[in-house]
């Protein structure tokens, strides 16, 4: 693998470790390369089905897998947006990426930033966050639908969640079948599912991708 990373080189990952050495180098060049070049989109979804369905009361909010702040800047630039953001990733370089963003009025779009693996235990306190939002982490060889347990032990009843999972995987891989079971089991509402451009150019410019939006029992 050279400097020039796509999405073949983030669906090859099988392990953390390997989504740890992808992104360590892949960082810096994440938003002029690949992001820029796919004129990708996917981030303005998930944030846009999350502020159509918040409340004052969602917050704070964790955007998991946050990368280098493209939800969030969507977020907090929105005055729907009730407050406090939080950042999680598995990457150190890509979370001194989103360390460098600022809103309008020169604040950090991330109140804190944490590192953490979502195929482990998190260090953060149960029912912390009133939100939680995700774009593109949860995909095969990167992190799969048992990471849904840790994220609601962080989240508050009725904290909101926009999900969103890579199209091809959302079955395949037990996404559809964990949210299912989580709702016969009265963990979460009946979610609602937007399908939202992934891209705006290029060869997989007519890919929809899921957004799933619920809300912790």
């Amino acid at each position: 693998m050279g400097d020039d990373f796509d999405l073949a080189d983030a669906y090859a990952v099988e392990t953390p470790d390997d989504n740890r050495d992808l992104y360590a180098r892949w960082a810096a060049t994440y938003e002029s390369g690949f992001i820029a070049d796919n004129g990708y989109r996917y981030h303005l979804g998930v944030a846009g089905a999350f502020l159509d369905a918040v409340a004052r009361a969602d917050g704070p909010v964790l955007d998991v897998g946050c990368g280098t702040g493209l939800v969030g800047e969507v977020l907090r630039a929105d005055p729907r947006f009730p407050g406090v953001l939080d950042g999680l990733d598995i990457s150190p370089e890509m979370l001194d990426e989103a360390r460098m963003k600022a809103t309008a009025d020169g604040s950090p779009v991330y109140a804190g930033l944490h590192l953490g693996d979502l195929t482990a235990t998190l260090g953060l306190p149960e029912a912390a966050y009133g939100g939680v939002t995700s774009c593109g982490t949860f995909t095969h060889g990167h992190v799969g639908p048992d990471a849904f347990d840790e994220l609601y032990r962080i989240a508050r009843p009725g904290a909101l969640f926009a999900i969103g999972v890579n199209p091809d995987h959302y079955v395949v891989h037990g996404f559809a079948d964990r949210f299912a079971a989580d709702v016969a089991a009265g963990t979460i509402t009946e979610p609602t599912v937007r399908r939202v451009p992934t891209y705006g150019s290029g060869p997989n410019v007519d890919v929809l991708s899921p957004v799933t939006v619920f809300r912790l029992a």
